[in-house]
């Protein structure tokens, strides 16, 4: 019996575009009866009924896809192939927007040289005539570290993502809240009053660089008791700052005005941090230029507290934590662009095209550029890959087989070949399908290629292959700011992110300071980037360590750990030629209160001294 087929109509742009692609002569749009085998089984509407369009198919296995065609007339010219992309094919009776195209069942997708999903995309099977390279693949700029970024120590390099600003508005909100809770506090216990001492720019430094120093040797999640422990700890540790001191910025440690938070949280949930993580991202693309090739993934930050955003995502290590899209050079993985998934904002509706959005926003500064952008299925469509080859840009993508621009005989099923491919290309795109194992199938989008070339053993198609090449970008940058991660454990998200913000630059100063000096460390390999850190932790804390042996009265344990760590301590006070009796035993000034100690002894000052 002769399968019933399906009726497709073509739109008035698919129409001109079959009457263009053909020849300009009488014969090539001559109605007749003895079309070509390329036709799509063109029936006309008055002259035959539906049954007489679709031909009976045999039963005889051998002949199911035969279909019995007119001999052509001897006298009528034969129709050659046109210069044009697609010319020659489809040939035959004109088309009127009226005139259906009869596919026969089991052909529904893929009809000789041609694809057609769900939506009614037409993809043809046959890639286009090679051409000039499109402009959209022309780079104008080399790409590498700018002018900017020249630097002459590792702490400046540093310096060009947390800036002295950040280290300001860090010391400023972090005595204010500290100044609210010891304001607080002596309220309360007015017997036992309490004061604070005021945190600047270079002790806020010398605090991450101690974290940096943790995280270094792995022990940002030790006890802080252990790091400044006498038997089990690092002189830098004691050296630069007390135990007490350390733990007490950590719990004030804020980075915004908490009087107008909630005024501020109501319309935005990154408040308590959006301000420093503005100056934060206005800093990554002064420095450098990307290459040819973006990536644009999402990182997730560990954290398991308490936070209106947090998301679980199963497939990443932490599982639980803070998502972050960024958008990075894929080569170098350098961070160029970032945005925190906050969810739905306060008085906002569910978002469509989340995926598009993001990337079109976070690739918005290099459209023009020529470059390449590539993502993951989650962000990949065609109207995205449309829309940035509008703006100058090419996309490369794997794509989910659930779009409605994929056809069927794309996706996965038992009777595809084991590494085989099929390719479908349009005037912008090229959609790829390949088979690595049985019924599994790997969809992958590209307006970058306009071939069906293939490579390897594995017969992978290019733009699997150059997807493979280019999508790890931001999977490096998290891998390399994970691996001495400064993250402490702690309860508060902001806390977390402020962390985050620093492995990020650590990573990003470590690629300015290697472009600026190649040859630096080059015989410790991959050894060089632990070197790095170690120095940039040594430079950080350094001026609050040499400020510190300032103080006279500094405890003979600090003073062996400055020794230690390389700092020349000023000769001690003399203290026997000053001292003179004060009469009356009153507590020695240097010692702990808790051993109570009374001498008679005191300094010039009139301070007590054992």
């Amino acid at each position: 019996m002769a399968g019933k087929g399906r009726v497709v109509y073509y739109s008035t742009e698919e129409t001109l575009r079959a009457v263009l692609e053909g020849q300009s002569d009488e014969s090539e749009l001559e109605v007749s009866d003895s079309s070509d085998v390329e036709s799509d089984h063109l029936s006309h509407p008055s002259d035959h009924s539906d049954t007489e369009s679709a031909p009976t198919l045999p039963n005889d296995e051998n002949a199911r896809n035969q279909v019995d065609v007119p001999p052509e007339p001897q006298n009528e010219p034969r129709r050659g192939r046109g210069r044009g992309r697609g010319a020659g094919r489809n040939r035959g009776q004109a088309r009127g927007r009226g005139q259906p195209v009869q596919v026969a069942e089991g052909e529904e997708d893929i009809a000789q040289d041609v694809l057609i999903a769900k939506n009614g995309t037409v993809w043809q099977t046959t890639p286009p005539n090679r051409g000039r390279r499109r402009i959209q693949d022309i780079i104008t700029t080399p790409p590498g570290i700018t002018h900017a970024a020249k630097c002459n120590s590792i702490e400046e390099a540093f310096g060009f993502f947390i800036t002295p600003a950040m280290a300001d508005l860090i010391a400023l909100e972090t005595n204010r809240e500290a100044r609210r809770k010891v304001r607080q506090w002596n309220d309360d216990n007015p017997e036992n009053r309490r004061e604070w001492n005021e945190v600047d720019s270079t002790e806020i430094k010398a605090f991450i660089g101690l974290c940096l120093y943790a995280g270094l040797h792995k022990s940002n999640h030790e006890a802080v008791s252990l790091l400044w422990s006498e038997n089990e700890g690092r002189p830098i540790f004691t050296a630069t700052m007390s135990r007490n001191r350390f733990t007490s910025i950590l719990k004030f440690l804020r980075f915004d005005n908490r009087a107008t938070r909630q005024e501020r949280q109501a319309d935005d949930k990154l408040a308590p941090f959006r301000d420093l993580w503005n100056l934060f991202q206005v800093q990554l693309p002064k420095f450098y230029i990307p290459g040819p090739d973006l990536c644009v993934d999402e990182q997730l930050v560990a954290f398991r507290g308490r936070c209106g955003f947090r998301q679980y995502i199963p497939s990443k290590p932490a599982k639980y934590g803070i998502k972050i899209w960024w958008c990075c050079d894929s080569q170098t993985c350098y961070p160029l662009n970032g945005e925190v998934y906050l969810g739905r904002q306060p008085g906002q509706q569910r978002e469509v095209g989340q995926g598009a959005r993001v990337v079109k926003q976070l690739v918005a500064p290099w459209r023009r550029s020529g470059r390449n952008v590539t993502a993951d299925n989650f962000f990949t469509s065609i109207p995205l890959a449309e829309d940035l080859l509008k703006d100058g840009l090419t996309y490369v993508g794997t794509i989910r087989s659930n779009k409605p621009h994929i056809p069927d005989a794309m996706k996965a099923n038992s009777t595809r070949q084991v590494n085989s491919s099929l390719f479908g290309f349009n005037d912008q795109a090229t959609l790829v399908s390949y088979v690595p194992k049985v019924k599994q199938a790997v969809l992958a989008l590209s307006t970058m290629h306009h071939d069906d070339q293939v490579d390897g053993d594995a017969q992978k198609p290019e733009i699997i292959l150059y997807y493979n090449s280019a999508k790890s970008g931001v999977d490096n940058l998290d891998h390399l700011a994970t691996m001495y991660t400064c993250r402490r454990k702690v309860n508060r998200w902001p806390v977390a992110l402020f962390g985050n913000v620093v492995d990020v630059g650590a990573v990003a100063a470590f690629i300015i300071w290697m472009g600026n000096f190649p040859p630096w460390k080059i015989s410790e390999g991959k050894r060089r980037r632990r070197l790095f850190l170690s120095e940039l932790a040594n430079q950080l804390v350094m001026p609050h360590i040499r400020r510190r042996a300032l103080t006279p009265t500094l405890q003979a344990p600090i003073r062996n750990a400055m020794k230690m760590v390389g700092v020349d301590l000023p000769p001690p006070v003399q203290q026997a030629q000053a001292l003179t009796s004060a009469g009356k035993r009153k507590r020695c000034h240097l010692c702990p209160r808790a051993i109570d100690k009374k001498v008679r002894l005191a300094c010039d000052s009139f301070k007590e001294l054992c």
